[in-house]
């Protein structure tokens, strides 16, 4: 059990990609098979969907009844999916199936939160809803029986086995403590975190860096944050008019954020509020959309960044608390934190440069420091998974890569783009919209470094203070278009003298 592989998860190579069209035509693009992701919240499942259940492949299979494998099907086909969204794919879909097989514990606990879910995906009310209300009741009551008695095995046997049996555990606590948040029932979450967490911490004595560690470290990790998100539901904004501030409020002063009734809510609707505030958030480092992104001028910014700043520092302040209340992760494990830190330090830099006394791109060479600290966040959170268990394209899309984007285009140190354009280019070849805009920030910084020596400062009007990008995925084409300040003084009628160049990607 030391050794359970979790594979078969290697990022899809998207399909407007050049890498799949050389995949295609070698016979590679084996990837195209697997179902595509579920849209978040756009589940809407019948019993029609998945009607027939897990087949009888396994013994253990025998012992269920038809609706308990129906639910484990479900586990596999839908809530595997859904969780992933929040959590490590790898884990859901790998580890939790691999263990359920023999353990009964892990069974009935992926049954119990499968079992949650239908019920929260059905459209109207009916009696279903109360069965599997009390089926989920039922095998959370069936797994935690089981956790009782394996633990009591594991004190008993003090034999190798006692380490697979600390491993049974902790994967039954991570769906037990997912499946209270999902319910509303932060006691419950908390109870199951912190008492997971201090095992863990014992079984993970020797730092085990295999599948199986990985897996479990990131898991408690983003637990954690989870557990933070859902206790502090007043951080986090339903509507997003509460972010369109008009005045100007200092980067540097300590604003509270406008006051919120916020109505009780499970823990999956607070996690959409989250995803909610996170929009906003990314809206405001990068403004981007399928078909490509646009970086404005120095002078221009976001309405409500200072608003988001100040609940980016106070969601900080709350989740720091938290970590050394529950005695659990570490400060520096926690990749909340840093994408957190790598979202306030862009916003700040982009408030301070709009407020300068004369914002324009050369103001952005005095934030150097920022930005290398910027830098040193994004390679943290991009590379906190492994080989094994490697960071979801998702949260790598969402997260990390505007904030380089915006970065790559600011920062004119060499160095600093340097290091960009090498965690760019990691992943460069999973999707196209990641394609089309690291080619289309290395060409800009080709643009404005021409005929500049390196290590020197480039010139004011080198530097392009408008950049547009607009991605044609049929034809595997981008076009990049941008503006220089020397060209300001002689247009006329406000009209923008526009530079461009098309590639395939």
């Amino acid at each position: 059990m030391h050794n359970v592989q979790c594979s078969g998860y290697l990022q899809v190579i998207d399909k407007r990609t050049r890498a799949w069209r050389e995949s295609r035509a070698s016979g590679l693009a084996n990837d195209q098979k697997k179902p595509a992701l579920q849209t978040r919240y756009g589940l809407t499942v019948t019993r029609s969907v998945a009607a027939v259940p897990i087949p009888l492949g396994s013994a253990y299979q025998a012992d269920l009844t038809w609706g308990e494998r129906w639910h484990l099907d479900f586990y596999r086909k839908r809530t595997a999916v859904r969780c992933s969204q929040y959590f490590q794919n790898s884990f859901w879909d790998g580890l939790v199936l691999q263990i359920c097989e023999q353990h009964p514990a892990v069974r009935h606990a992926a049954i119990a939160i499968s079992a949650h879910h239908y019920q929260r995906e059905q459209v109207q009310q009916s009696h279903d809803q109360n069965r599997d209300s009390l089926l989920a009741l039922h095998h959370s009551t069936q797994a935690i029986t089981c956790l009782r008695e394996s633990l009591a095995r594991e004190l008993l046997s003090r034999d190798k086995s006692s380490r697979t049996h600390k491993q049974v555990v902790l994967v039954a606590c991570v769906i037990l403590t997912t499946l209270a948040l999902f319910q509303g029932d932060l006691s419950a979450s908390r109870y199951h975190l912190v008492s997971g967490y201090r095992l863990f911490k014992e079984w993970n004595v020797h730092e085990d860096e295999g599948s199986t560690g990985l897996a479990l470290r990131q898991l408690f990790a983003q637990i954690h944050v989870h557990w933070s998100i859902c206790n502090y539901p007043e951080l986090f904004v339903e509507d997003p008019e509460l972010f369109h501030d008009e005045h100007w409020v200092s980067p540097n002063s300590t604003v509270a954020p406008p006051k919120i009734v916020t109505l009780p809510s499970s823990g999956i609707d607070q996690m959409h509020h989250v995803e909610q505030f996170v929009v906003v958030v990314t809206g405001l480092i990068l403004e981007a959309s399928p078909y490509g992104c646009h970086i404005k001028p120095a002078s221009s910014i976001g309405r409500g960044a200072a608003v988001a700043l100040s609940k980016l520092q106070l969601w900080r302040s709350r989740l720091m608390s938290s970590l050394i209340e529950a005695d659990g992760l570490a400060p520096d494990d926690c990749d909340a934190l840093k994408l957190i830190a790598l979202w306030g330090g862009i916003i700040d830099i982009k408030l301070a440069v709009a407020s300068s006394h004369n914002p324009n791109e050369m103001v952005y060479d005095d934030y150097l420091d920022r930005f290398q600290r910027i830098i040193k966040l994004a390679h943290a959170v991009a590379g906190s998974g492994s080989n094994d268990v490697p960071l979801s394209l998702f949260v790598y899309k969402a997260s990390v890569l505007p904030a380089l984007l915006w970065s790559g285009a600011k920062c004119r140190d060499w160095l600093v783009r340097r290091d960009i354009c090498s965690l760019l280019d990691e992943w460069t070849g999973k999707d196209y919209w990641i394609s089309a805009t690291t080619l289309s920030l290395k060409r800009l910084v080709d643009v404005e470094s021409k005929g500049v020596k390196q290590g020197d400062i480039i010139p004011e009007a080198a530097r392009a203070d408008f950049v547009d990008v607009k991605i044609r995925p049929e034809e595997s084409k981008v076009e990049l278009r941008y503006h220089r300040p020397q060209y300001m003084m002689h247009l006329e009628n406000d009209c923008i003298r526009w530079e461009s160049v098309s590639m395939y990607y």
